[in-house]
């Protein structure tokens, strides 16, 4: 196999994270140049303004990273982003329909699930289920993943520990797969790398934030990864290292849809959000979180070097009971609050 595809996951790491730096710190002067400020109500977890939509320097790193690894002619992926990243911009700034906003990303979805080269024809559960009911699955997943990103961006840290875990957790098991993924360590390395950047800017207290112009495309790209996971036969990657967020969002929202609380309005009711209610400091969730991941990382390069069923299942496995566990850490009140300060 040709030692340079080790490479890429690196290279696009290194150039994503120092791009990032930079084009964050700019987006930032534009940002409060033309005010797109977060301004705290009753159900933010954060009580300064702060500009946010860095996902305008982040996406702007994709597209340099991206363009130095693939032809210009490539557009479905990274035009769809871009259309994401202004339409959410536009939105930080003059709220937008939630129609029109689903309306997008449905047709942004159908368009590179049938014409983007590496998802077009894509094949899942070989015929396990009828091949249109499977593209309704996947199509549902991409929307669901696009704002489950959205609805977890919501204490400083937590989307760049996320970025983290996912691009190093990926990148680890492609590694392990020891198969050609050129396309897939690219993305991998450009999570990570701009989500440790972005980190440096978002711990708190955060200079800036994300925005729905970073979260929304953030999450397609992640949406697009984990297809292309499932199409290696990397399913059980996809599963394991996306857990917390999984869990956590999906949990939440039938919760709200129980209460009968519409799903897309701003709230305080993921589990991440009742720990700082409860007296957890931002960074203290954040490092639960981060360590947890950890766990996660390691099941998913143990699952990727060991692949038998067995093994695959009890990684899962784990790695869903202690999500279970964690959710149930964020959610209790600490009996001592001074050691979670």
């Amino acid at each position: 196999m040709d030692e340079l595809i080790y490479f890429f996951w690196p290279i696009s790491f290194l150039m994503s994270f120092f791009i990032s730096l930079i084009t964050i710190k700019i987006a930032v002067k534009f940002l409060s140049k033309t005010n797109t400020i977060d301004i705290p109500n009753e159900r933010s977890s954060h009580n300064i303004p702060t500009p946010k939509g860095a996902g305008l320097g982040i996406i702007a790193t994709l597209l340099i990273v991206y363009y130095s690894f693939f032809p210009i002619t490539d557009f479905l992926f990274t035009g769809s982003i871009l259309i994401l990243t202004i339409l959410s911009f536009i939105n930080d700034n003059k709220q937008i329909s939630i129609v029109i906003r689903l309306i997008t990303q449905m047709v942004l979805t159908i368009i590179v699930l049938n014409f983007w080269p590496p998802l077009k024809h894509i094949i899942l559960l070989n015929s396990i289920i009828p091949l249109w009911l499977e593209n309704i699955i996947m199509f549902l997943l991409i929307i669901w993943i696009i704002n489950l990103f959205n609805f977890m961006d919501g204490i400083d840290g937590i989307s760049g520990i996320q970025c983290i875990i996912i691009g190093i957790g990926v990148g680890s098991s492609l590694y392990l797969s020891q198969q050609e993924y050129k396309l897939e360590q690219i993305i991998a390395g450009f999570i990570a790398g701009a989500g440790l950047a972005f980190l440096l800017w978002n711990w708190y207290p955060a200079k800036v934030f994300l925005g729905d112009t970073g979260s929304i495309p953030l999450g397609f790209i992640n949406a697009i990864l984990l297809l292309l996971l499932c199409k290696n036969d990397l399913w059980y990657v996809a599963i394991i290292i996306n857990n917390y967020y999984f869990f956590d969002a999906s949990i939440t929202l039938l919760r709200r849809i129980k209460m009968k609380k519409k799903p897309w309005l701003a709230h305080k009711d993921h589990f991440y959000q009742k720990a700082i209610q409860n007296g957890y400091s931002h960074s203290k969730v954040c490092k639960i979180i981060a360590i947890h991941g950890v766990l996660l990382i390691f099941l998913s390069s143990f699952a990727t070097a060991k692949p038998n069923l067995i093994i695959i299942l009890f990684s899962i496995v784990i790695s869903s009971l202690s999500t279970i566990y964690l959710l149930y850490y964020l959610n209790k009140k600490p009996k001592n609050i001074m050691k979670v300060i």
